[in-house]
């Protein structure tokens, strides 16, 4: 089969590799759309362990015809927080497209139950549920009440959907964004303010938020939330920070505030977002996309300098 493998750091290709055969409890999937995401940049730059095939958000067709979207985040089925259903969080999870082969090629294999069905919900934009799950998944731990303002940090893919599931939880949401061209379409895209850094938050949303979600690998900007929210306010540090983050804990402890962080998401929550999506409470056709080919994918993955208001590149096998 064709498939995208990353060899080294900046060393990608697509190449004719043995199609994955699939094993007890696990599912073949034949992949009609992959789309590429900033952890896949990542890899394609620093290299992976071992010969890696990305793509962890993925839809396709199982054997029998049946419609399924892949939810990446596999735990191992036996600690505490497995049997919560909490696979993102344990402690061996390992997860699709990072540590096993994903689905940036024509055929995947994914366990059985990370296999959802999508009802119908187009191929073209079946890969947008993961990362919605995984906002959801964020948004739930701000614990937000109704008109609550928040800010998002940050308006990439993740940093718009995260505006969206925000405003579904029922707050009203400022993104700050260095890039002129990415504020303008946050605020094309359903903003109810968009800021450069620097600006007045405060004055844009009538308060002081009580929520933020940070969306850029940052310490500045995670550092900008923790005093940018009203006391008592919670921070999520959704992106990771690459050689950690310094934080004031005076700041935390004077402030009374909650700073939360999570990565990925549960299978309970992709089937909310499949269902959100499916419903048109969060429409994921906004999302400024292209679709490419698969001998393109590595030239998308290395590009340094993308196109700011081309948020989604789906590769379609």
């Amino acid at each position: 089969m064709r498939a995208v493998r990353i060899e080294g750091p900046r060393q990608v290709a697509t190449l004719d590799v043995q199609e994955p055969e699939a094993t007890a409890g696990e599912v073949s999937v034949r992949v009609r759309a992959a789309a590429i995401c900033a952890t896949d940049r990542r890899l394609a730059t620093q290299g992976t362990p071992t010969p890696r095939i990305p793509g962890h958000e993925v839809a396709g067709l199982l054997e029998d015809g049946t419609q399924v979207g892949v939810q990446p985040n596999v735990g191992c089925g036996r600690c505490a927080s497995c049997a919560l259903g909490l696979e993102n969080r344990c402690p061996d999870h390992v997860d699709i497209g990072i540590q096993r082969d994903g689905g940036l090629a024509e055929w995947i294999v994914v366990p059985e139950r990370h296999a959802v069905p999508l009802d119908g919900f187009p191929f073209d934009l079946a890969p947008s549920i993961e990362p919605l799950a995984c906002c959801l998944h964020a948004v739930a731990m701000l614990e937000l009440d109704l008109g609550d303002p928040a800010v998002v940090v940050g308006a990439g893919t993740l940093g718009v959907i995260g505006m969206w599931a925000l405003q579904s939880a029922g707050a009203r949401v400022a993104v700050v964004q260095r890039s002129e061209a990415r504020r303008r379409l946050a605020a094309e895209l359903g903003a109810n303010a968009v800021l450069e850094p620097g600006a007045d938050v405060e004055a844009a949303l009538g308060s002081r938020p009580r929520a933020a979600l940070v969306t850029v690998p940052s310490a500045e900007a995670l550092s900008w939330a923790l005093e940018c929210v009203d006391v008592g306010g919670r921070v999520h540090a959704f992106a990771g920070i690459p050689g950690g983050a310094p934080i004031d804990a005076n700041l935390v402890h004077y402030r009374h505030l909650r700073l939360v962080g999570s990565t990925g998401s549960t299978v309970a929550d992709y089937r909310r977002a499949r269902d959100m999506a499916r419903s048109g409470s969060i429409s994921l056709e906004r999302l400024p996309s292209r679709s490419i080919a698969l001998e393109e994918v590595p030239q998308i993955l290395l590009d340094p300098h993308p196109d700011p208001r081309t948020l989604r590149f789906v590769a379609r096998p």
